[in-house]
Parts: C-alpha cells; structure tokens; sequence
C-alpha cells in the first residue's frame, strides 16, 4: 500500500458514503411513496384485501428474481452503476404506477417495480458491509436512517397533497421523479472503487465473526432477518390500510401513517450507531423486539386516533435498528461484502419483506386484518427471543 493510496482512501470513502446516502434516500423515497399511496390505488379500483395481496406478491416475485441474479448483473454492469441503474428503473416505476386502470396493470407495474427495488436493495446493502469493514466502525444504521428519512419525506408529501386535493397519480411521478433524479446524481458522485481497509477494523471484523458464529451462525441471522423484514414491511404496508379500512380514518391520515413509521424509523436509526456502541447489538435488537410486539398490540386494541399515532411511532421506534444490525453482524460474518453468508442473509431477509406484505393481504381475505397484524406481532416475539443470542458481542 503506497503513501498515496492511504491518503486518497479517505476522501474516497467519504464519497462512496454520499453516493451510498443518496441511494439508500431514492430508495426510501420511492418505498414511501408506494406504501403512502397504496389506500389511495386500492380504492380507486376496488381491490379487496386478497387483490391487494395479490399486487403484493407480483411486487415480492419481482424483486426475488432480480436478487437470485444481482451477483450475475453486477459483474456486467459495476456495482455503482448497477445501483444507479436500478433506483432510477424503481423511480420510474413509481412515477408511473398511478396510470393503471386496473387490477392487472398494477401488478404488472407492481412486478417490475419490485424487480428494481429488491435489486437495489440487495446491491446497497452489501456496498453498505463492503465499506463499513473498509471504515472500521458501525455506519449501517445510519445508512439505513436515510432510507427513512427517503419514506419520511415521500409519506408526509403524498398526505399533504392527497390532504389538498392532488391526485394520486401526480403524487407518485413527483416522487418517482425526485429517485430518479436521486439515481443520476449518485451516479456521478460515486468514485470508481474503495480505498484500502483499515488494519483495526479488520481486526474488529475477525474478532467479531467469531463471536458471530458461537452466537448461532449464518442461518439464525437470515431466520432473524426474514423475521425482521417480514414485520417491516408488513408494518408500513398496511399500517395506514388498517386505519383506513377499520377505523374510518381519511386516507390522507393513511398516508400520514407511513410518514410517522418512517419518521420514528429515521430518528431510531440516525441514533443507532450510538445506541448500540453504549448497550450493544443483542440487547438493541431484543428491546427493539418487545417494543414492536406490545406497540403493534396496543395500536389494534385502541380506536382514539391520536393514541394510535403515538402507538404507531413507538412500533417505528422498535423496528428502527433490528434490520441494520442483523446485516451489520452478517457482513462481519462475512469477511466482505460479496461473501456467501452476506448474500444468503439478504436473500432470506428481503424474501421477508416481499413475501410479508401479500401474506398480510391474503390471511386477511380469510380471516381479518387484526388477526393478520397480530401474526407480525408473534413475528417480532420471535426475534425478541432469538436476537441476543444471535448477534455478535
């Protein structure tokens, strides 16, 4: 390693973290528009909770083709490229998902839609192990705070506009746009590799996988991550559908139901690196559990809708640093970010949060939307019991 490259790794660094930002804010912007938007889609064409689940899985079977072959497109197209290549595919999705006229036009949007967000997801998240082992100190929660604060932003706009009026067709080409434009700039920003890794935090890496791997190993972190995205993406799918659909609520205050999940979710994981440096991993990821669990619980056993918010942000709150943290232990697991334990962890977890949200749809066909929500809450016990153990010490 020559003099030079120690001193340009940095600044390198630094630009491959804005670049990975803007990637991880496109994508939670484009998220936040679709869940905000989502009652707003169902009723203007008259899908059931089964349809609705429906559209979801075209959405999940989408996005789990294109993460079975990120490894294949990335090594043809780069990984910066690919990155941008994919928020700005998820964008344009977005911005033209209010054109459909019915249910089939949707779930095909909804597919190809999917196939770009589950891609980009995949390919953000491993260059986010990829430089955190490079950094030698925590920076996932961070990262994944800006996918919030992207859902924040996008949530809180689509209410407003639906509040006054616009339709929801204008609201997802304006947010399909702002990825799109988030895509292009990332783009240009990105530098063409990283610089070399830090010695400490290589030795940090070692000493940590090895905990990893007493803790349970790669399987138990994919089980806790599937369970994790389940519960997430469950969570802001149908968090403003439930309010809509069985309290009465306007679907503006819908809408304003993502934008407090992402709002709460974003405070969480700005704070996250902090939080876990003082109490560490596993007893973060429990705490964050139990909240969810009795959160989630106390939002469908009241119908006082300001008490409902404050329910709904504290189950943001809880679900804010599960997922960042069981990556972070994956990556560590995995030496780098194109390891085999990496990918097999994301794999299993955004199966979770593709899958999560249409069996929400379906067992509420069957049965209810509160019974449904009440499998997400058995879902975050699960990693309540799990999540210690698991997690590197």
């Amino acid at each position: 390693m020559t003099d030079a490259s120690q001193s340009r790794a940095p600044a390198v660094r630094v630009k491959s973290r804005v670049a990975l930002s803007l990637s991880f804010l496109a994508g939670g912007c484009g998220f936040g528009a679709w869940g905000a938007s989502l009652p707003s889609l169902s009723r203007e064409l008259g899908l059931s909770e089964g349809q609705l689940g429906l559209v979801l899985l075209c959405f999940a079977l989408g996005g789990i083709v294109t993460m079975l072959n990120v490894p294949r497109l990335v090594g043809r197209f780069g990984g910066w490229h690919f990155s941008a290549l994919t928020a700005g595919l998820f964008g344009a999705m977005v911005a033209v998902v209010g054109t459909a006229q019915e249910m089939i036009g949707l779930a095909l949007i909804a597919a190809a839609a999917g196939a770009a967000s589950g891609a980009l997801d995949v390919r953000m998240n491993s260059e986010a192990a990829e430089l955190e082992s490079h950094a030698g100190k925590p920076i996932m929660s961070s990262l994944h705070a800006m996918f919030s604060f992207g859902g924040l932003a996008a949530g809180a706009a689509c209410g407003q506009l639906l509040r006054h009026g616009v339709t929801v067709d204008t609201c997802l080409a304006v947010s399909g746009a702002a990825v799109v434009a988030m895509a292009v700039i990332g783009a240009r920003l990105a530098p063409a590799r990283l610089g070399p890794r830090e010695e400490a935090g290589s030795r940090q890496a070692r000493e940590r996988t090895e905990g990893t791997v007493r803790s349970g190993g790669i399987w138990l972190l994919g089980l806790l991550a599937f369970l994790g995205l389940f519960a997430e993406g469950a969570i802001l799918d149908w968090a403003g559908i439930y309010l809509v659909r069985n309290l009465g609520a306007p679907e503006s205050l819908g809408a304003f139901a993502f934008a407090v999940l992402a709002g709460t979710m974003a405070v969480g994981r700005a704070a996250g690196d902090f939080v876990t440096h003082a109490f560490g991993p596993g007893r973060l990821v429990r705490a964050g559990a139990l909240l969810v669990a009795v959160s989630l619980a106390a939002v469908l056993s009241m119908n006082g809708l300001p008490l409902i918010f404050v329910a709904l942000g504290l189950t943001g709150l809880g679900l804010a640093n599960i997922v960042p943290l069981i990556f972070s232990a994956a990556g560590r697991l995995a030496g780098d970010a194109n390891g085999s334990s990496m990918s097999r962890v994301m794999t299993m977890g955004y199966a979770g949060i593709l899958v999560g949200p249409p069996f929400i749809g379906f067992v509420a066909e069957s049965t209810s939307l509160v019974v449904s929500l009440c499998v997400v809450a058995a879902a975050a016990v699960v990693i309540a019991a799990l999540g210690r153990p698991a997690m590197a010490r």
